[in-house]
C-alpha cells in the first residue's frame, strides 16, 4: 500500500497528540495521566505510528523517553496540523455567525498600537469577536507565522520583498524619528537641529542587536557619528516612550507611535533629518494559506486605520 494511503488510514490526530504529550513530559506514564489514559494505551498508539512510518519515534530508557530525529520532526509538524484544524473550526463558526470569530495576530511592539486601533474598530462592530495579539520582535513572529500559530503579522520589513513563502501588503512607509518629550529642552528650540546637536543625549535606545539596531547605527554613521552610549537599553516601546515623555531622555523609534491611534500628547519628533531609515510596514501572511473571514475583516479595518492616519499603502512582490 502506498505510504500516503497508509498515513491516511492509520495516522490519527489523537495519536499525534499522544506523541506530543509524551515528548513534552519525557514519560509515557506522565503523558497517560495528562491525557486520562492508561500507559499501555499510550505505548500502543506510539508503536502503531512507528509501524506505519517504519521508523522509531522515541528513544526508550529506564529514565524515560526522548524523541528521535523522526519523532521530533513529526511532533513539530503536528503543531501546524492542529493549528490549521483549529483555524478551520474557527472559520466554520465565523461563517455560521459573522458577528463572532477568533483571530491570532502578531505585531512588533511599535506596530501594536496600529493593530490595537484596528481591533478597537472591529470590536465596536462585532463585540463577540476574540483576538489573540502576540507582540514580539519580527524574527519570533515570522517563526510563529510559519508554524501557523498566528495568521497575520504586522511588521517593519527590511526590504520591499515579502519573505520567502509569504505574501505582503505594504500598509505604509514609516520612518524613524528622534523623539523627545514635548516639554523637553530640545523640543523648545525653534531652529532646525542636526543629529550632532543632540548626540550627547542622554539616550534610551532599543537593543543594538535588535531589528532597529542596524538602522539606528546607519543613521549616525551616515553623518560621521558613532552611536551614542545608551543610558538605558530596552526593547519595550512603552518604556522608551515613558522615559522620553519625562523630558530627560531622547530616543529613536518609528514615527508611527506619535500618530496612531491618535497624536501622542507627551511626545514629539524633533526636526532632525535621518537618512536611510524609511522602511515599509507590511501585513504579512503565508502564500499557501487562504485568509480566514476574520482575517479579511481585520485587514479591512487595518487599511481604514492607516487611511485615517494619513498614511499610504501598496503591495510588494512575493518570492
Amino acid at each position: 500500500m502506498p505510504l500516503d494511503d497508509r498515513l491516511g488510514r492509520r495516522i490519527k490526530l489523537h495519536n499525534l497528540r499522544i506523541l506530543r504529550e509524551t515528548i513534552a513530559t519525557g514519560s509515557m506514564a506522565r503523558a497517560a495521566r495528562r491525557l486520562a489514559m492508561t500507559q499501555p494505551a499510550v505505548s500502543y498508539a506510539i508503536k502503531e505510528m512507528e509501524q506505519v512510518l517504519g521508523v522509531a519515534l522515541l528513544h526508550r530508557s529506564p529514565q524515560g523517553v526522548s524523541p528521535t530525529v523522526f519523532g521530533e520532526s513529526l511532533a513539530e509538524r503536528s503543531i501546524a496540523i492542529f493549528n490549521e484544524l483549529r483555524q478551520g473550526i474557527d472559520d466554520i463558526a465565523f461563517l455560521a455567525d459573522p458577528t463572532a470569530g477568533e483571530l491570532r495576530i502578531g505585531a512588533t511592539p511599535p506596530m501594536s498600537a496600529v493593530a490595537g486601533a484596528a481591533i478597537d474598530r472591529l470590536i465596536r462592530r462585532h463585540p463577540r469577536m476574540v483576538f489573540d495579539l502576540i507582540v514580539e520582535p519580527t524574527e519570533i513572529l515570522m517563526i510563529e507565522l510559519q508554524r501557523r500559530g498566528i495568521e497575520l503579522v504586522i511588521s517593519r520589513m527590511a526590504e520591499p520583498i515579502a519573505p520567502k513563502g509569504t505574501m505582503a501588503e505594504i500598509l505604509f512607509h514609516d520612518r524613524l524619528a528622534v523623539i523627545a518629550g514635548r516639554r523637553s529642552r530640545w523640543a523648545r528650540k525653534r531652529q532646525r537641529l542636526q543629529l550632532g546637536d543632540v548626540v550627547a543625549g542622554p539616550w534610551v535606545l532599543p537593543p543594538p542587536e535588535g531589528f532597529l539596531g542596524p538602522m539606528i547605527r546607519a543613521a549616525f554613521e551616515s553623518q560621521g557619528l558613532g552611536v551614542p552610549r545608551a543610558s538605558v537599553t530596552t526593547a519595550s516601546t512603552y518604556t522608551l516612550a515613558s522615559l522620553a515623555a519625562l523630558g530627560s531622555f531622547l530616543t529613536i523609534h518609528p514615527e508611527t507611535m506619535l500618530r496612531v491611534p491618535t497624536e501622542h500628547p507627551l511626545l514629539t519628533a524633533l526636526p532632525i533629518a535621518l537618512s536611510g531609515v524609511t522602511n515599509p510596514i507590511g501585513l504579512i501572511r503565508l502564500k499557501d494559506r487562504t485568509p480566514s473571514p476574520a482575517a479579511g475583516l481585520f485587514a479591512q479595518e487595518l487599511r481604514a486605520v492607516v487611511k485615517a492616519a494619513g498614511l499610504g499603502r501598496g503591495r510588494v512582490p512575493t518570492r
